[in-house]
């Protein structure tokens, strides 16, 4: 069982999906709407206190002006852990919500227990990564994850209110990397994250590569591991085993 909540913050209010209990856990979603609660937050929920807010401009929503980068995303879920009192909650990303994650370590470490990013994206690459943005809907899924159906948004046979979703997200998330595909910032800063770091990378990722996750991994001084028969979002392939991965990290933390 989940709720959602809306809180009311300095930039705008936060539509945040809430449930289970234990330790508080913050999940950060990732792209073409994949923000709903989800077989994932379940297994989360068997031992923590999830917050899953949905990023302004994703979910539905229209792109917020204030929205340029994604510092602006990281400053606004500073805001949320602090309106919402959590103690130095455990912080877990996936692809844009992993760099969102990253971001917010550089910026807030001390707020955090500790990030773990799965198929972290946002450093420069040495090779060009895919472009999402120039695809067609089934495309862009099939680079994203195993498990999503890209028969779902065909533009011919497919749902037209999932493809309109799925845009969505796209779109907010183009804004957010309109003049490069990654934050030169980033490896600048990345030694500024001073709470502990885990990277996971599904093996069959074909969004990234594992030299790309591992890069990621040597930069924020992270452990790195490798998720068996997951593409880039690991926890929509393989949502048990990316659980279990963040209970163990968690049981690090806890030593």
């Amino acid at each position: 069982m989940h709720e959602i909540i809306e809180v009311e913050l300095p930039s705008q209010p936060a539509r945040v999906q809430h449930g289970g209990e234990g330790p508080p856990l913050v999940f950060l979603h990732s792209e073409a709407n994949t923000s709903a609660w989800s077989d994932f937050h379940d297994e989360l929920a068997e031992n923590f206190e999830v917050f899953a807010p949905i990023h302004p401009g994703f979910g539905g929503e229209e792109t917020p002006d204030w929205l340029t980068d994604v510092s602006d995303l990281s400053f606004h879920y500073k805001d949320l852990l602090q309106d919402l009192n959590l103690d130095r909650p455990l912080v877990v990303g996936t692809s844009i919500g992993a760099w969102i994650a990253a971001d917010l370590a550089i910026h807030f470490s001390a707020l955090l227990k500790g990030v773990l990013l799965f198929g972290p994206i946002g450093l420069r690459s040495s090779e060009p990564l895919p472009d999402l943005f120039i695809m067609e809907l089934p495309e862009v899924l099939s680079y994203l994850a195993n498990s999503l159906d890209g028969s779902q948004v065909d533009p011919m046979t497919g749902d037209a209110e999932l493809a309109t979703a799925v845009w969505t997200d796209l779109a907010t998330q183009a804004r957010l990397m309109w003049k490069r595909n990654y934050d030169p910032r980033l490896a600048l800063r990345a030694h500024h994250a001073q709470c502990p770091i885990m990277v996971a990378a599904g093996d069959e990722d074909r969004l990234t590569p594992s030299a790309y996750a591992k890069r990621y991994a040597e930069l924020f001084g992270a452990s790195f591991t490798s998720v068996d028969e997951a593409g880039h979002l690991v926890p929509l392939d393989q949502p048990a085993a990316a659980a279990a991965l963040v209970n163990s990290f968690y049981a690090t933390l806890e030593k």
